[in-house]
């Protein structure tokens, strides 16, 4: 595979990951409010699914120089920030789901 293949399938990746994380974020809030999923394991599993899709993304965007070409240093810093904090987000709240929830609403 030559490097420009390789950039896009990482690209495609990293794009793929995120959208999955986005979808794990809105889970994990209507599952809060609202308490969509009635059957524990389910929702447990879940948790922990979206967890472990956020993990490669930090990791993307910082040992890949090449990733978005068209972003300025500043822009990559921010990335790499961002997708640091949701896989933070993630990893509260699986913690949160699995310890202490037991599959209801909370509100």
């Amino acid at each position: 595979m030559d490097s420009k293949n390789k950039m896009v399938a990482e690209a495609r990746l990293f794009i793929r990951l995120g959208l999955l994380s986005t979808v794990g974020f809105v889970f994990y809030y209507a599952h809060l409010f609202f308490g969509l999923l009635n059957n524990v394991v389910l929702f447990k599993t879940l948790a922990i699914t979206f967890l472990l899709a956020t993990i490669p993304l930090p990791i993307i965007a910082m040992n890949n120089k090449k990733l978005f070409p068209e972003l300025t240093k500043s822009g990559k810093t921010i990335l790499t920030f961002v997708t640091a904090m949701l896989l933070f987000h993630h990893f509260l709240m699986t913690f949160i789901f699995v310890m202490f929830l037991k599959g209801e609403a909370v509100f």
